[in-house]
């Protein structure tokens, strides 16, 4: 194995003239390992986004009343229940 990338990102890795089994971090970086049919709900978010439905994700706005939230109380003592 000469320790050079073969440039076209499979790693597949020959030792002594044979093929040997990938590492983990090698199988996860290649990419051949990268090809998959398209997950059913990647497209169902495809198909809303395109269709023009709005995201209802409520991280935003909670994100805001957070913010708000500790501005108002910023520099003073929460009273223990």
């Amino acid at each position: 194995m000469n320790g050079q990338p073969r440039g076209d990102g499979h790693t597949k890795p020959v030792i002594d003239s044979e093929s040997a089994p990938r590492l983990p971090h090698e199988h996860d970086e290649s990419s051949d390992s990268q090809v998959s049919d398209v997950r059913p709900v990647m497209k169902q978010a495809h198909d809303d986004v395109t269709a023009g439905k709005v995201d209802t994700d409520r991280g935003p706005p909670m994100h805001d009343a957070y913010q708000r939230q500790k501005a108002g109380v910023k520099g003073t003592k929460r009273k223990r229940s």
